[in-house]
């Protein structure tokens, strides 16, 4: 009966201690885009193309679709930031990015979101293959994000071009916030590398 009476005492002893331990708040991170004019075309150009262009989903492999933090360390491995993650998932972020800097830079008559019923003239298809912190042997690091896309015409059902876009920036530090400014700057240089390749093709209603 003593026995059973102590191993009671203990268990809720364990369970208040438990109960007691505060969690951590998680930090959370955004992908920004940069208001200031960086498109290199002024304050309010005129519009260049009169196609409408419609963005469709980012693809990627699950790290991606995740709202994690994700870094590979110097032996190869994947993992993510425990108290930390993105406010939505990268493959959703860099939609959105990609969606305002085209419109801020008036290339296309209307830039549409996947979701929109109008009908476009083109599609932007990508397909995300990395955007994660590497840390490197010689103990620095780099945020780095690369993705495939492809303009297709869809009167025609073509692929006009494709181009592979990278960005790799040093971080600061080797944590989460370090992850979240060098993956900011990627992401905003890879916005620009796409708008200068869509800029430089061809194209006839």
């Amino acid at each position: 009966m003593l026995n059973k009476i102590f191993f009671i005492l203990v268990l809720n002893i364990l369970i208040t201690a438990c109960a007691s331990q505060t969690t951590l708040p998680i930090t959370v991170y955004t992908v920004a885009p940069q208001w200031e004019d960086n498109t290199g075309l002024g304050n309010k150009p005129e519009i260049t193309n009169q196609a409408v262009l419609k963005i469709s989903p980012i693809r990627s492999t699950d790290t991606f679709t995740s709202r994690n933090i994700i870094y590979t360390d110097k032996n190869y491995s994947r993992n993510h930031y425990v108290y930390s993650q993105w406010s939505d998932a990268p493959v959703k972020m860099l939609q959105t990015l990609f969606q305002v800097q085209l419109e801020k830079s008036r290339q296309f008559k209307a830039v549409l979101s996947s979701t929109s019923i109008a009908r476009a003239d083109l599609s932007l298809e990508c397909t995300l293959y990395d955007f994660s912190h590497h840390i490197n042997p010689n103990n620095s690091s780099n945020g780095i994000i690369r993705a495939g896309c492809h303009l297709i015409n869809n009167k025609t059902r073509t692929v006009l071009a494709s181009r592979e876009l990278m960005s790799s920036m040093p971080s600061q530090t080797e944590n989460a916030q370090g992850a979240a400014i060098a993956l900011n700057k990627a992401a905003n240089e890879v916005s620009i590398k796409l708008l200068n390749w869509l800029a430089s093709i061809k194209y006839k209603k």
